[in-house]
């Protein structure tokens, strides 16, 4: 499975590559929503904006074939439109827009991205597919998972 690159690759991609098998075709998966640009048509799975209040996910203008995976408003915003990190108080004195900060960004998180292995597999269980062979060998497989520091 690949995912795009940037933020969503570094939440994801680690954790995809650890829990998934290698063998058959790769899938694509793409960021969709709201003020996006229309996904590839090759993607066979679109993360999109999940509604906050009606629990709806978003879906592109006539459809699409690529399997829908919802995620919540808040996480689908940070990934889709990643901020810069600018400091909360204003310069002492007024800067013209033009000019950027010279002050270095934050540094990152300590430490990767870690999965809720409770919530992970209370999540798989609910799905229809949760007794497919392959959903099965990742179930089964969790608690080498969580040796290795991914959960």
């Amino acid at each position: 499975m690949s995912v795009p690159h940037g933020l969503t690759a570094q939440v994801f991609q680690r954790a995809l590559d650890a829990l998934l098998s290698t063998d058959g075709p790769t899938l694509h998966a793409a960021l969709a929503g709201p003020d996006l640009p229309a996904p590839d048509i090759d993607a066979d799975l679109l993360l999109v904006p999940e509604h906050p209040q009606t629990g709806e996910s978003w879906a592109p203008a006539g459809g699409t074939s690529a399997y829908l995976v919802p995620l919540p408003l808040g996480v689908w915003l940070w990934l889709a439109f990643p901020e810069p990190h600018l400091p909360a108080d204003p310069p002492p004195q007024a800067l013209p827009l033009e000019l950027l900060r010279d002050d270095p960004p934050p540094p990152l998180p300590g430490h990767l991205f870690r999965i809720d292995g409770r919530v992970f597999r209370h999540t798989l269980l609910r799905l229809p597919v949760a007794c497919d062979p392959w959903l099965r060998n990742v179930l089964e497989n969790l608690p080498t998972h969580v040796r290795t520091g991914l959960f």
